[in-house]
């Protein structure tokens, strides 16, 4: 594992049956894990931390029910799999473990793994005694930048709480991921969360940042071309993707300028 802060504690309400779900889904991954080995909880819920981690007025929580992980390793699937699944879930379409709680409501995760090479995008990988699994390479980077570990203690509604330790990437590699994914997908949630991530930035300039020095290499490169290509589109009336409505364009456009290389 890479060196790391002391776990922060947080409080969360969840406002919604998808939030509480989410939260489950965290708790769900922290237990099959335990002291496999390394991971992160990425995507949405990643942003989603964060942003109680670092309170930003300027940003927008949004909320989902799955919960993605990645994991470092091949050797690390096969257990974690197992152990979700002698907690009743069930695998279904390649990587998601699922397990229903309730009328219409289910517990998701999707496991993903770290890859090498230069390839990009997803691409799926067998592993034995588990099946298909999902991997991206750009996972490698969250994993080897130290995580910020967190002490949940989630309020589910009533008088129901949890509480459990998660790891999420810190700042500056959830933008990277988040980057990456929107690249690959276009998708207009992937654009939401990246529009939250350089208002954490802006907000609370004391967090370690790198993605700002003039001659990034690697992933930092890829990841600023990426965003430098979007933030000359996104100010545009006709993009050609989907943007949220709420998004302040010229804002957006200008933190990039200003916190990327």
């Amino acid at each position: 594992m890479t060196d790391e802060t002391a776990p922060i504690k947080v409080r969360v309400h969840a406002i919604s049956i998808s939030d509480a779900l989410g939260y489950r889904a965290q708790q769900a991954v922290a237990q099959a894990v335990a002291d496999r080995g390394d991971y992160r909880i990425i995507g949405g819920h990643m942003v989603r931390m964060l942003l109680h981690v670092y309170p930003t007025a300027n940003a927008v929580l949004r909320s989902t029910a799955d919960a993605d992980a990645a994991l470092g390793s091949v050797e690390v699937v096969k257990p974690v799999a197992q152990s979700l699944v002698a907690e009743n879930f069930t695998k279904t379409g390649g990587n998601i473990w699922f397990k229903d709680v309730g009328a219409e409501q289910r517990i998701e995760i999707n496991l993903l793994l770290a890859r090498t090479g230069a390839a990009q995008g997803i691409r799926a990988q067998s592993v034995p005694g588990v099946g298909q699994v999902d991997t991206l390479p750009e996972l490698r980077f969250a994993l080897m930048t130290p995580a910020l570990v967190i002490d949940v203690e989630a309020h589910l509604g009533g008088t129901e709480i949890i509480e459990y330790q998660t790891r999420i990437p810190n700042l500056e590699a959830a933008v990277v991921l988040k980057a990456h994914s929107w690249k690959d997908r276009g998708s207009e949630k992937d654009l939401a969360d990246l529009h939250s991530l350089p208002e954490i930035r802006d907000a609370h300039p004391s967090i370690e940042w790198l993605l700002g020095n003039p001659d990034p290499i690697g992933f930092r490169k890829d990841t600023a071309r990426i965003l430098k290509d979007l933030a000359g589109k996104v100010t545009r009336k006709n993009t050609g993707f989907p943007v949220p409505g709420y998004l302040n364009r010229l804002r957006f456009a200008a933190l990039i300028s200003r916190h990327i290389a």
